[in-house]
Protein backbone atom coordinates (compact mmCIF):
# COMPACT_ATOMS: atom_id res chain seq x y z
CA UNK A 1 0.00 0.00 0.00
CA UNK A 2 0.83 3.62 -0.34
CA UNK A 3 2.24 5.43 2.11
CA UNK A 4 0.23 8.79 2.65
CA UNK A 5 1.75 12.19 3.86
CA UNK A 6 -1.28 13.56 6.07
CA UNK A 7 -1.02 17.40 6.56
CA UNK A 8 -3.10 19.92 8.92
CA UNK A 9 -2.58 22.77 7.26
CA UNK A 10 -5.31 24.25 8.97
CA UNK A 11 -5.30 27.67 10.07
CA UNK A 12 -2.13 28.10 8.24
CA UNK A 13 -3.16 31.31 6.05
CA UNK A 14 -0.33 32.43 3.83
CA UNK A 15 2.04 29.72 5.72
CA UNK A 16 2.10 30.47 8.89
CA UNK A 17 -0.11 30.17 11.78
CA UNK A 18 -1.11 33.64 13.27
CA UNK A 19 -3.78 33.02 16.32
CA UNK A 20 -5.01 29.20 17.76
CA UNK A 21 -1.45 27.93 17.88
CA UNK A 22 -2.72 25.44 20.83
CA UNK A 23 -5.38 23.93 18.67
CA UNK A 24 -5.24 20.53 17.21
CA UNK A 25 -8.16 19.51 15.57
CA UNK A 26 -10.35 16.30 14.96
CA UNK A 27 -10.78 15.84 11.09
CA UNK A 28 -6.62 15.40 10.23
CA UNK A 29 -6.86 13.18 13.13
CA UNK A 30 -9.73 10.98 11.87
CA UNK A 31 -8.52 10.80 7.72
CA UNK A 32 -5.00 9.41 9.03
CA UNK A 33 -6.83 6.47 11.01
CA UNK A 34 -9.03 6.04 8.79
CA UNK A 35 -6.55 5.41 5.82
CA UNK A 36 -4.67 3.20 8.75
CA UNK A 37 -7.96 1.54 8.63
CA UNK A 38 -8.03 0.42 5.16
CA UNK A 39 -4.59 -0.72 4.78
CA UNK A 40 -2.21 2.51 4.40
CA UNK A 41 0.99 3.38 5.93
CA UNK A 42 -0.11 7.29 7.29
CA UNK A 43 1.83 9.47 9.13
CA UNK A 44 -0.37 12.89 10.22
CA UNK A 45 1.98 16.03 10.55
CA UNK A 46 1.50 19.55 10.74
CA UNK A 47 2.01 22.15 7.97
CA UNK A 48 5.04 23.65 9.80
CA UNK A 49 7.11 19.90 9.95
CA UNK A 50 6.12 19.26 6.28
CA UNK A 51 7.22 22.70 4.31
CA UNK A 52 11.18 22.36 3.51
CA UNK A 53 11.36 19.63 5.50
CA UNK A 54 12.79 17.35 1.79
CA UNK A 55 13.68 14.33 3.88
CA UNK A 56 10.75 13.72 4.94
CA UNK A 57 8.63 13.94 2.14
CA UNK A 58 10.40 11.41 0.16
CA UNK A 59 9.08 8.58 2.46
CA UNK A 60 6.11 9.21 1.16
CA UNK A 61 3.64 8.25 -1.86
CA UNK A 62 0.71 10.32 -1.54
CA UNK A 63 0.36 13.93 0.31
CA UNK A 64 -3.17 14.57 1.97
CA UNK A 65 -4.32 17.84 2.95
CA UNK A 66 -6.70 19.11 5.16
CA UNK A 67 -7.20 22.60 5.09
CA UNK A 68 -9.42 25.97 5.11
CA UNK A 69 -10.52 28.08 2.18
CA UNK A 70 -8.45 30.76 4.34
CA UNK A 71 -5.12 28.77 4.02
CA UNK A 72 -5.17 28.35 0.40
CA UNK A 73 -2.31 30.34 -0.18
CA UNK A 74 -0.54 28.20 2.33
CA UNK A 75 -1.50 25.04 0.71
CA UNK A 76 -0.38 26.39 -2.96
CA UNK A 77 3.28 26.38 -1.46
CA UNK A 78 2.58 23.31 0.16
CA UNK A 79 1.61 21.41 -2.79
CA UNK A 80 4.30 23.68 -5.05
CA UNK A 81 7.12 22.33 -2.34
CA UNK A 82 6.31 18.58 -2.68
CA UNK A 83 5.82 18.34 -6.15
CA UNK A 84 9.63 19.40 -6.61
CA UNK A 85 10.40 17.08 -4.11
CA UNK A 86 9.12 14.15 -5.45
CA UNK A 87 10.01 15.34 -9.05
CA UNK A 88 6.16 15.47 -10.08
CA UNK A 89 5.91 11.45 -8.73
CA UNK A 90 3.52 12.29 -6.06
CA UNK A 91 -0.03 12.31 -5.69
CA UNK A 92 -1.68 14.92 -3.84
CA UNK A 93 -5.30 14.88 -1.88
CA UNK A 94 -7.42 17.25 -0.82
CA UNK A 95 -9.71 17.86 2.04
CA UNK A 96 -11.27 19.54 4.71
CA UNK A 97 -13.48 22.81 4.72
CA UNK A 98 -10.86 24.20 2.36
CA UNK A 99 -11.63 21.36 -0.70
CA UNK A 100 -15.52 22.17 -0.66
CA UNK A 101 -14.52 25.52 -2.43
CA UNK A 102 -14.50 25.28 -6.29
CA UNK A 103 -12.31 28.05 -7.01
CA UNK A 104 -9.64 26.71 -4.30
CA UNK A 105 -10.06 23.73 -6.35
CA UNK A 106 -9.53 25.67 -9.89
CA UNK A 107 -6.63 27.36 -7.50
CA UNK A 108 -4.95 24.20 -6.18
CA UNK A 109 -2.87 21.22 -8.32
CA UNK A 110 -3.94 18.50 -7.29
CA UNK A 111 -5.45 15.05 -7.89
CA UNK A 112 -8.32 13.77 -6.11
CA UNK A 113 -10.11 15.80 -3.66
CA UNK A 114 -12.98 14.52 -0.41
CA UNK A 115 -15.59 16.68 -0.37
CA UNK A 116 -17.53 16.25 2.83
CA UNK A 117 -17.46 13.50 4.93
CA UNK A 118 -14.39 10.86 4.71
CA UNK A 119 -15.94 8.01 5.86
CA UNK A 120 -18.51 6.81 3.22
CA UNK A 121 -15.99 8.15 0.69
CA UNK A 122 -13.18 6.06 1.52
CA UNK A 123 -15.40 2.92 1.95
CA UNK A 124 -16.84 3.82 -1.51
CA UNK A 125 -13.24 3.89 -3.07
CA UNK A 126 -11.71 1.13 -1.19
CA UNK A 127 -14.21 -1.21 0.34
CA UNK A 128 -17.39 -1.18 -2.07
CA UNK A 129 -15.05 -0.33 -5.19
CA UNK A 130 -11.79 -2.71 -4.12
CA UNK A 131 -9.78 -0.32 -5.26
CA UNK A 132 -6.37 -0.97 -3.65
CA UNK A 133 -4.55 2.64 -3.53
CA UNK A 134 -5.12 6.27 -4.46
CA UNK A 135 -3.00 5.82 -7.60
CA UNK A 136 -5.58 2.98 -9.06
CA UNK A 137 -8.70 5.36 -7.40
CA UNK A 138 -7.56 8.08 -9.54
CA UNK A 139 -6.77 6.59 -12.68
CA UNK A 140 -10.04 4.42 -12.27
CA UNK A 141 -12.38 8.42 -11.76
CA UNK A 142 -10.02 9.43 -14.90
CA UNK A 143 -10.52 6.58 -16.69
CA UNK A 144 -14.84 6.65 -16.61
CA UNK A 145 -14.09 10.56 -17.05
CA UNK A 146 -16.75 11.44 -14.01
CA UNK A 147 -16.25 11.46 -10.36
CA UNK A 148 -18.02 9.36 -7.52
CA UNK A 149 -20.19 11.07 -4.97
CA UNK A 150 -17.88 12.72 -2.26
CA UNK A 151 -14.81 13.68 -4.65
CA UNK A 152 -13.39 15.58 -7.49
CA UNK A 153 -10.83 15.35 -9.94
CA UNK A 154 -8.97 17.51 -12.46
CA UNK A 155 -8.97 16.81 -15.96
CA UNK A 156 -6.97 18.63 -18.50
CA UNK A 157 -6.85 21.65 -15.80
CA UNK A 158 -10.62 21.52 -15.17
CA UNK A 159 -12.19 20.55 -11.97
CA UNK A 160 -14.64 17.74 -12.33
CA UNK A 161 -16.57 16.80 -8.94
CA UNK A 162 -19.68 14.25 -7.98
CA UNK A 163 -21.00 16.30 -5.71
CA UNK A 164 -21.31 16.20 -1.51
CA UNK A 165 -20.51 13.05 0.28
CA UNK A 166 -23.53 11.47 1.84
CA UNK A 167 -23.86 12.04 5.60
CA UNK A 168 -22.53 8.98 7.29
CA UNK A 169 -24.72 6.33 7.81
CA UNK A 170 -24.79 5.36 12.05
CA UNK A 171 -23.85 2.20 11.35
CA UNK A 172 -20.60 3.50 9.96
CA UNK A 173 -19.93 6.72 12.26
CA UNK A 174 -16.97 6.31 15.07
CA UNK A 175 -16.69 2.75 14.04
CA UNK A 176 -12.82 4.36 13.65
CA UNK A 177 -11.19 6.39 16.45
CA UNK A 178 -9.06 9.05 15.16
CA UNK A 179 -5.22 8.70 15.47
CA UNK A 180 -3.38 9.98 19.03
CA UNK A 181 -0.36 8.66 18.56
CA UNK A 182 0.53 11.18 16.05
CA UNK A 183 -0.49 14.33 17.94
CA UNK A 184 3.13 13.81 19.47
CA UNK A 185 4.25 15.23 15.96
CA UNK A 186 2.78 18.69 17.05
CA UNK A 187 4.83 21.20 18.73
CA UNK A 188 4.00 21.42 22.44
CA UNK A 189 1.08 18.74 22.00
CA UNK A 190 0.77 18.90 25.86
CA UNK A 191 -0.13 22.21 26.23
CA UNK A 192 -2.65 21.97 23.17
CA UNK A 193 -6.71 21.96 23.63
CA UNK A 194 -7.11 18.51 21.38
CA UNK A 195 -10.89 18.13 20.71
CA UNK A 196 -12.95 14.73 20.82
CA UNK A 197 -15.72 14.67 18.75
CA UNK A 198 -19.14 13.58 20.69
CA UNK A 199 -21.67 14.82 18.35
CA UNK A 200 -21.57 14.95 14.60
CA UNK A 201 -23.92 17.36 13.25
CA UNK A 202 -26.08 20.43 13.89
CA UNK A 203 -30.04 19.82 14.27
CA UNK A 204 -30.03 23.41 13.37
CA UNK A 205 -32.24 22.82 10.22
CA UNK A 206 -34.33 26.26 10.00
CA UNK A 207 -33.12 28.58 6.74
CA UNK A 208 -32.41 31.95 6.71
CA UNK A 209 -34.94 34.05 4.00
CA UNK A 210 -35.54 37.18 2.04
CA UNK A 211 -31.97 36.92 -0.31
CA UNK A 212 -32.24 36.73 -3.95
CA UNK A 213 -29.10 34.81 -3.80
CA UNK A 214 -30.15 32.11 -1.72
CA UNK A 215 -33.45 31.28 -2.88
CA UNK A 216 -36.75 32.91 -1.81
CA UNK A 217 -38.49 31.42 1.03
CA UNK A 218 -41.92 30.93 0.15
CA UNK A 219 -43.13 30.67 3.70
CA UNK A 220 -44.44 27.05 3.85
CA UNK A 221 -43.17 26.85 7.55
CA UNK A 222 -41.71 23.54 7.14
CA UNK A 223 -37.96 24.07 8.34
CA UNK A 224 -39.55 25.22 11.70
CA UNK A 225 -43.11 23.36 11.78
CA UNK A 226 -42.70 20.41 9.94
CA UNK A 227 -42.63 17.03 11.15
CA UNK A 228 -38.40 16.70 11.90
CA UNK A 229 -37.98 14.46 8.63
CA UNK A 230 -39.76 16.92 6.62
CA UNK A 231 -37.46 19.98 7.35
CA UNK A 232 -34.30 18.40 6.12
CA UNK A 233 -35.72 19.66 2.71
CA UNK A 234 -36.51 22.66 1.55
CA UNK A 235 -39.13 23.88 -1.61
CA UNK A 236 -36.86 26.76 -2.39
CA UNK A 237 -33.74 24.80 -2.55
CA UNK A 238 -32.00 27.00 0.46
CA UNK A 239 -29.55 25.16 2.31
CA UNK A 240 -30.23 24.54 6.15
CA UNK A 241 -28.67 26.06 9.10
CA UNK A 242 -27.67 29.69 9.65
CA UNK A 243 -26.88 31.35 6.37
CA UNK A 244 -22.75 31.48 6.83
CA UNK A 245 -22.36 28.16 8.15
CA UNK A 246 -21.92 24.40 6.04
CA UNK A 247 -22.26 22.29 8.63
CA UNK A 248 -26.25 21.08 8.55
CA UNK A 249 -25.80 20.65 4.70
CA UNK A 250 -22.14 19.12 4.90
CA UNK A 251 -22.50 16.81 7.79
CA UNK A 252 -26.42 16.38 8.57
CA UNK A 253 -28.45 16.56 11.83
CA UNK A 254 -26.95 15.57 14.86
CA UNK A 255 -25.33 12.00 15.99
CA UNK A 256 -23.57 11.39 19.26
CA UNK A 257 -21.04 8.99 20.10
CA UNK A 258 -21.16 6.57 22.38
CA UNK A 259 -19.96 6.95 25.69
CA UNK A 260 -17.58 4.02 26.09
CA UNK A 261 -15.64 5.28 22.55
CA UNK A 262 -15.26 9.49 23.81
CA UNK A 263 -13.95 7.80 27.08
CA UNK A 264 -11.34 5.55 25.08
CA UNK A 265 -10.38 8.26 23.43
CA UNK A 266 -10.12 10.49 26.16
CA UNK A 267 -7.74 8.81 28.28
CA UNK A 268 -5.36 7.35 25.28
CA UNK A 269 -4.78 11.19 24.93
CA UNK A 270 -4.50 11.63 28.77
CA UNK A 271 -1.86 8.71 28.74
CA UNK A 272 -0.02 11.01 26.40
CA UNK A 273 0.75 13.72 28.61
CA UNK A 274 -2.04 15.67 26.54
CA UNK A 275 -3.51 18.42 29.40
CA UNK A 276 -6.88 19.99 27.94
CA UNK A 277 -9.56 18.24 26.42
CA UNK A 278 -12.31 19.77 24.42
CA UNK A 279 -15.13 17.67 23.85
CA UNK A 280 -15.98 18.94 20.00
CA UNK A 281 -19.20 19.44 18.68
CA UNK A 282 -21.38 22.05 16.80
CA UNK A 283 -23.33 22.01 20.02
CA UNK A 284 -22.32 20.12 23.02
CA UNK A 285 -26.18 20.59 24.08
CA UNK A 286 -27.21 18.09 21.41
CA UNK A 287 -25.63 15.43 22.93
CA UNK A 288 -27.97 12.55 22.90
CA UNK A 289 -30.79 14.71 22.33
CA UNK A 290 -31.91 12.28 19.64
CA UNK A 291 -32.07 9.57 21.30
CA UNK A 292 -35.39 7.79 21.15
CA UNK A 293 -36.84 10.15 18.45
CA UNK A 294 -37.47 8.03 15.75
CA UNK A 295 -36.47 10.91 13.54
CA UNK A 296 -33.79 12.63 12.88
CA UNK A 297 -33.05 15.75 15.35
CA UNK A 298 -33.88 18.64 13.05
CA UNK A 299 -35.18 21.33 15.79
CA UNK A 300 -32.46 23.01 17.04
CA UNK A 301 -34.51 23.87 20.41
CA UNK A 302 -36.89 21.15 21.07
CA UNK A 303 -36.40 18.27 22.64
CA UNK A 304 -34.78 19.71 25.64
CA UNK A 305 -31.19 18.45 26.89
CA UNK A 306 -30.66 15.28 27.08
CA UNK A 307 -29.50 15.86 31.04
CA UNK A 308 -28.79 12.07 31.55
CA UNK A 309 -27.42 11.22 28.50
CA UNK A 310 -24.81 14.42 29.32
CA UNK A 311 -24.16 13.75 32.70
CA UNK A 312 -23.72 10.08 31.79
CA UNK A 313 -20.82 11.60 29.33
CA UNK A 314 -19.28 13.90 32.30
CA UNK A 315 -19.48 11.53 35.19
CA UNK A 316 -17.16 8.86 32.96
CA UNK A 317 -14.72 11.36 31.77
CA UNK A 318 -14.44 13.26 35.14
CA UNK A 319 -13.92 9.86 36.69
CA UNK A 320 -10.16 9.60 34.56
CA UNK A 321 -7.62 10.02 36.56
CA UNK A 322 -5.68 13.03 35.30
CA UNK A 323 -9.31 14.65 35.59
CA UNK A 324 -9.77 13.70 39.07
CA UNK A 325 -6.88 15.10 40.29
CA UNK A 326 -6.44 18.09 38.32
CA UNK A 327 -3.49 17.21 35.93
CA UNK A 328 -5.77 17.93 32.60
CA UNK A 329 -8.94 20.13 32.08
CA UNK A 330 -12.08 18.68 30.35
CA UNK A 331 -14.15 21.78 28.06
CA UNK A 332 -16.92 22.00 26.21
CA UNK A 333 -17.24 24.96 23.70
CA UNK A 334 -19.83 25.62 21.71
CA UNK A 335 -23.77 25.49 22.99
CA UNK A 336 -26.83 26.59 21.70
CA UNK A 337 -28.80 29.59 24.25
CA UNK A 338 -31.72 28.03 23.46
CA UNK A 339 -30.96 24.80 25.17
CA UNK A 340 -29.18 26.17 28.38
CA UNK A 341 -32.16 26.13 31.39
CA UNK A 342 -31.43 25.75 35.03
CA UNK A 343 -30.45 22.49 34.92
CA UNK A 344 -28.28 22.18 32.31
CA UNK A 345 -26.41 25.31 34.18
CA UNK A 346 -26.16 23.41 37.02
CA UNK A 347 -24.50 19.87 35.31
CA UNK A 348 -22.06 21.97 33.60
CA UNK A 349 -21.29 23.95 36.62
CA UNK A 350 -20.78 20.60 38.47
CA UNK A 351 -18.56 18.62 36.08
CA UNK A 352 -16.92 21.89 34.12
CA UNK A 353 -16.80 24.88 36.53
CA UNK A 354 -13.91 27.47 35.88
CA UNK A 355 -14.14 26.23 32.35
CA UNK A 356 -14.55 28.70 29.30
CA UNK A 357 -17.87 27.70 27.10
CA UNK A 358 -18.93 29.60 23.82
CA UNK A 359 -22.14 30.76 22.87
CA UNK A 360 -23.10 32.52 19.84
CA UNK A 361 -25.14 35.93 20.03
CA UNK A 362 -23.95 36.74 16.41
CA UNK A 363 -26.37 40.05 16.82
CA UNK A 364 -29.17 41.51 19.35
CA UNK A 365 -31.10 42.41 16.40
CA UNK A 366 -33.81 39.29 16.70
CA UNK A 367 -35.03 41.07 12.79
CA UNK A 368 -31.91 40.12 11.64
CA UNK A 369 -31.37 36.90 13.84
CA UNK A 370 -34.70 35.28 12.37
CA UNK A 371 -33.73 36.54 8.99
CA UNK A 372 -30.21 34.84 8.99
CA UNK A 373 -31.95 31.79 9.93
CA UNK A 374 -30.21 31.75 13.62
CA UNK A 375 -32.18 29.56 16.49
CA UNK A 376 -32.03 31.84 19.56
CA UNK A 377 -32.78 35.12 20.68
CA UNK A 378 -31.31 37.65 22.16
CA UNK A 379 -32.88 37.63 25.52
CA UNK A 380 -31.68 33.85 25.37
CA UNK A 381 -28.35 34.61 25.35
CA UNK A 382 -28.37 36.87 27.87
CA UNK A 383 -30.16 34.30 30.00
CA UNK A 384 -27.88 31.14 29.05
CA UNK A 385 -25.15 33.40 29.92
CA UNK A 386 -26.16 34.44 33.06
CA UNK A 387 -27.22 31.15 34.16
CA UNK A 388 -24.16 28.96 33.10
CA UNK A 389 -21.83 32.33 34.80
CA UNK A 390 -23.76 31.96 38.11
CA UNK A 391 -22.88 28.14 38.16
CA UNK A 392 -19.49 28.79 37.85
CA UNK A 393 -18.65 28.92 34.14
CA UNK A 394 -17.01 31.70 31.96
CA UNK A 395 -18.86 32.47 29.12
CA UNK A 396 -17.55 33.45 25.91
CA UNK A 397 -20.12 35.02 23.19
CA UNK A 398 -19.21 35.43 19.16
CA UNK A 399 -20.65 38.29 17.49
CA UNK A 400 -20.69 38.76 13.98
CA UNK A 401 -20.93 41.73 12.04
CA UNK A 402 -21.18 43.17 8.08
CA UNK A 403 -23.61 40.14 7.72
CA UNK A 404 -26.30 40.08 4.83
CA UNK A 405 -29.75 41.34 5.46
CA UNK A 406 -27.59 43.24 8.48
CA UNK A 407 -28.90 47.20 8.73
CA UNK A 408 -26.88 49.65 10.89
CA UNK A 409 -29.17 50.16 13.27
CA UNK A 410 -29.03 46.32 13.82
CA UNK A 411 -24.75 46.77 14.76
CA UNK A 412 -26.11 49.88 17.25
CA UNK A 413 -28.83 47.79 18.77
CA UNK A 414 -26.19 45.05 19.43
CA UNK A 415 -23.45 47.59 20.63
CA UNK A 416 -25.76 48.55 23.15
CA UNK A 417 -26.10 45.15 24.37
CA UNK A 418 -22.13 44.73 25.07
CA UNK A 419 -22.50 46.50 28.29
CA UNK A 420 -24.91 44.49 29.50
CA UNK A 421 -22.85 41.31 28.37
CA UNK A 422 -20.52 42.65 30.95
CA UNK A 423 -22.41 42.90 33.77
CA UNK A 424 -23.95 39.48 33.69
CA UNK A 425 -20.83 38.13 33.48
CA UNK A 426 -19.37 37.46 30.06
CA UNK A 427 -15.52 37.13 30.30
CA UNK A 428 -14.89 37.65 26.35
CA UNK A 429 -17.14 38.89 23.34
CA UNK A 430 -15.40 37.26 20.22
CA UNK A 431 -15.97 39.81 17.51
CA UNK A 432 -15.69 38.67 13.75
CA UNK A 433 -16.24 39.73 10.09
CA UNK A 434 -18.70 38.12 7.79
CA UNK A 435 -17.14 35.97 5.25
CA UNK A 436 -18.86 34.12 2.61
CA UNK A 437 -17.89 30.60 2.49
CA UNK A 438 -18.66 27.39 0.23
CA UNK A 439 -22.01 25.55 0.34
CA UNK A 440 -23.63 27.71 2.65
CA UNK A 441 -26.81 29.87 1.98
CA UNK A 442 -24.75 33.64 1.76
CA UNK A 443 -22.10 31.49 -0.29
CA UNK A 444 -22.69 34.17 -3.20
CA UNK A 445 -24.25 37.51 -0.98
CA UNK A 446 -22.69 40.05 -0.34
CA UNK A 447 -21.56 42.34 2.78
CA UNK A 448 -23.63 45.88 3.18
CA UNK A 449 -21.76 48.14 1.07
CA UNK A 450 -22.85 51.84 2.56
CA UNK A 451 -20.23 54.12 4.14
CA UNK A 452 -22.85 54.35 7.22
CA UNK A 453 -22.88 50.92 7.44
CA UNK A 454 -19.17 50.98 7.96
CA UNK A 455 -19.48 53.66 10.62
CA UNK A 456 -21.54 51.64 12.53
CA UNK A 457 -19.35 48.52 12.33
CA UNK A 458 -16.54 50.37 13.50
CA UNK A 459 -18.38 51.70 16.44
CA UNK A 460 -18.70 48.03 17.55
CA UNK A 461 -15.52 47.20 17.08
CA UNK A 462 -14.51 50.02 19.36
CA UNK A 463 -17.18 49.33 21.67
CA UNK A 464 -16.11 45.19 21.96
CA UNK A 465 -12.14 46.43 22.27
CA UNK A 466 -12.81 48.22 25.20
CA UNK A 467 -15.03 45.62 26.47
CA UNK A 468 -12.10 43.16 26.50
CA UNK A 469 -9.53 44.92 27.93
CA UNK A 470 -11.37 46.17 31.17
CA UNK A 471 -11.97 41.99 30.87
CA UNK A 472 -8.09 41.20 31.16
CA UNK A 473 -8.03 43.87 33.57
CA UNK A 474 -9.91 41.99 35.94
CA UNK A 475 -7.15 39.03 35.50
CA UNK A 476 -4.42 41.37 37.29
CA UNK A 477 -4.03 39.98 40.74
CA UNK A 478 -5.73 36.12 40.07
CA UNK A 479 -3.86 32.88 40.66
CA UNK A 480 -4.07 30.67 37.62
CA UNK A 481 -2.85 27.23 36.77
CA UNK A 482 -1.37 27.07 33.42
CA UNK A 483 0.37 24.55 31.39
CA UNK A 484 3.87 25.68 30.37
CA UNK A 485 4.85 25.11 26.19
CA UNK A 486 7.53 26.51 24.90
CA UNK A 487 10.45 29.13 25.41
CA UNK A 488 8.92 32.72 23.94
CA UNK A 489 10.42 33.36 20.60
CA UNK A 490 10.32 36.95 20.65
CA UNK A 491 11.42 37.91 24.20
CA UNK A 492 14.66 35.66 25.59
CA UNK A 493 14.17 34.31 29.15
CA UNK A 494 10.28 34.35 28.57
CA UNK A 495 7.67 31.15 28.65
CA UNK A 496 4.75 30.82 26.97
CA UNK A 497 2.10 28.84 29.04
CA UNK A 498 -2.11 28.84 28.47
CA UNK A 499 -4.60 28.14 31.16
CA UNK A 500 -5.37 25.06 32.32
CA UNK A 501 -9.19 26.10 31.82
CA UNK A 502 -8.86 28.11 28.54
CA UNK A 503 -7.87 32.03 28.31
CA UNK A 504 -5.33 34.10 27.26
CA UNK A 505 -1.38 32.73 26.30
CA UNK A 506 0.76 33.49 29.83
CA UNK A 507 4.43 35.06 29.33
CA UNK A 508 5.88 33.88 32.72
CA UNK A 509 10.02 34.62 33.40
CA UNK A 510 11.52 31.71 34.20
CA UNK A 511 13.95 28.69 33.17
CA UNK A 512 13.30 26.50 30.47
CA UNK A 513 13.58 23.38 32.52
CA UNK A 514 10.14 24.24 33.74
CA UNK A 515 8.81 23.87 30.04
CA UNK A 516 6.31 20.67 30.08
CA UNK A 517 4.90 21.77 33.62
CA UNK A 518 1.98 22.53 34.94
CA UNK A 519 2.32 25.33 37.15
CA UNK A 520 0.66 27.99 39.44
CA UNK A 521 1.14 32.00 38.45
CA UNK A 522 0.06 34.87 39.49
CA UNK A 523 -1.27 37.25 36.67
CA UNK A 524 0.85 40.89 37.36
CA UNK A 525 -0.07 42.86 34.19
CA UNK A 526 -2.11 42.85 30.57
CA UNK A 527 0.28 43.32 27.59
CA UNK A 528 -2.41 42.76 24.82
CA UNK A 529 -5.93 41.34 24.02
CA UNK A 530 -4.44 38.08 23.90
CA UNK A 531 -1.36 38.11 26.42
CA UNK A 532 -0.81 38.54 30.00
CA UNK A 533 2.23 38.62 31.70
CA UNK A 534 2.23 36.41 35.42
CA UNK A 535 4.85 35.19 38.17
CA UNK A 536 5.37 32.02 38.46
CA UNK A 537 4.88 30.29 42.51
CA UNK A 538 5.44 26.93 41.85
CA UNK A 539 5.20 23.82 39.43
CA UNK A 540 2.72 21.46 40.36
CA UNK A 541 2.98 18.32 38.02
CA UNK A 542 5.59 17.54 35.08
CA UNK A 543 3.73 16.20 31.93
CA UNK A 544 6.52 16.11 29.43
CA UNK A 545 9.16 13.79 30.40
CA UNK A 546 11.00 15.55 27.73
CA UNK A 547 11.49 18.88 28.74
CA UNK A 548 14.83 20.26 29.39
Amino acid sequence: MENVLVVDANARLGGRRLATLDVIGVGPRLVAALLKHYGFSASLQPYENVVGNRSLVKRFDVLAVSFMVSDTVAVKRLIDFWRKAKDGRGLVVLGGPGALSRKALETLDFDLALLGEAEPTLYEIFARHGLGSFSEAIEYLRSRCSPIRGTAIKMGGRVVEGGLAPWTPSNMLFRVAPEVEDIRNYPFYWACRVYVEVVRGCSNFRRPRGLKEVGICSGCGLCEAGRLSDRIGCPAGIPPGCGYCSVPLVHGYPRSRDVHSVAEEVRALLNMGVTRVVLSAPDFLDYGRELGLGEPLTDPCSPPANVEAIEALLVELASIEQISDGRASLMVENVKACLVDESVARLLGRYLRGTAIYIGLESCSDRLLEAVGRPSRCRDVLNAVELLSRNGLRPYVYIMYRMPLERPEDLSETARVVPRLESIGVERVVLYRFRPLPRTAFEKAAEPPDPQHLEHAEELKKTVKSFNERAKTRLVGRILDVVIASEYPRSRGYLVSYPLAHGPVVLVRASKRFVGCIARVRITRVVSDRVVLGTLLHTRYRVWSGAA
